[in-house]
């Protein structure tokens, strides 16, 4: 990590070093109307997002010929923290220099900037000390919590994400969920009604000798499920009872079976219900 000394640091310009319109604009967006849309927008802006963050260092660092410093030698950096209204502990951040000019954190703090993706890192390093980052808490206050930074962690750990298949004289069993997750079902169908090339989803339980049961949601999709997936998975985990999800379209074996047992929880609007496949006895 490497940050300036001197005027760009300590006299409230070192936002000039970057450009976050399109992120205020998301969060704008969000604050106004706050759908499946405009979470969309508002993660997408902030992934490769560089923040201004109010700091403060044990001592001096030492600094090189160019001004810079290089953190280390036993320099600590304290990084500030807030208080939400649930008490948890959350890194502040800002966007622009005239937005942390207007904080708390005008006074008193020296400013260094980061990507999101290493602030993001140190909520995890932190082992729920730190619950979260609010985004300009101040005015826009756009909250990332713990929770969702560890679900996309691990989801990106996991690579790109393929359809569940049936492995040759596998044993599968699908029966319908005995406790219906209601809200996780309600969130997906609000995503997938913001994808025109969604045309159905179904739920099932998908049982496996030797492993633990399984949501199985069976999507009717016209194009490449993976980039929908990596976006509605940490969505529905929450909601999940901790139970694995698993996915496949409906022309996979699989997801034609499960198409077959039970009427979609979702359609698209505006698609002929009487083309919904009915429950078998």
């Amino acid at each position: 990590m490497v940050i300036r000394k001197g005027k760009e640091m300590d006299s409230n310009n070192i936002g000039k070093k970057i450009d976050n319109t399109k992120l205020v604009n998301a969060m704008r967006t969000m604050r106004a109307n706050e759908d499946q849309d405009s979470r969309r927008e508002f993660f997408q802006a902030i992934a490769p997002a560089m923040l201004i963050i109010p700091v403060n260092f044990d001592k001096d660092p030492e600094v090189d010929e160019e001004g810079r410093i290089v953190p280390g030698n036993g320099v600590k950096i304290n990084f500030a923290l807030l208080t939400n209204t649930n008490g948890d502990k959350v890194f502040p951040c800002f966007t622009d220099d005239e937005t942390i000019n207007a904080s708390q954190f005008n006074e008193g703090f020296k400013r260094i900037i980061l990507p999101y993706k290493e602030l993001a890192s140190f909520v995890l390093k932190s082992n729920g000390a730190v619950n979260g980052i609010a985004v300009n808490p101040f005015t826009e206050n756009c909250f990332i919590s713990g929770e969702f930074i560890k679900l996309a962690d691990e989801q990106a750990k996991k690579g790109p994400l393929t359809q569940t298949k049936i492995a040759p004289g596998a044993k599968i069993k699908l029966r319908t969920p005995k406790y219906q997750p209601v809200q996780m079902l309600d969130v997906a169908s609000k995503f997938l009604a913001g994808h025109d090339n969604v045309s159905k989803a179904y739920i099932q339980m998908m049982e496996e000798p030797e492993k633990e049961d399984k949501y199985l949601m069976a999507l009717e999709i016209n194009g490449d499920e993976k980039h929908l997936l990596t976006e509605l998975i940490p969505l529905l985990k929450p909601h999940s009872f901790g139970i694995e999800l698993a996915f496949v379209t409906t022309d996979n074996a699989l997801g034609e079976k499960v198409a077959e047992l039970t009427e979609p929880f979702y359609t698209k609007e505006g698609l002929d219900d009487n083309s919904a496949p009915q429950d078998k006895e």
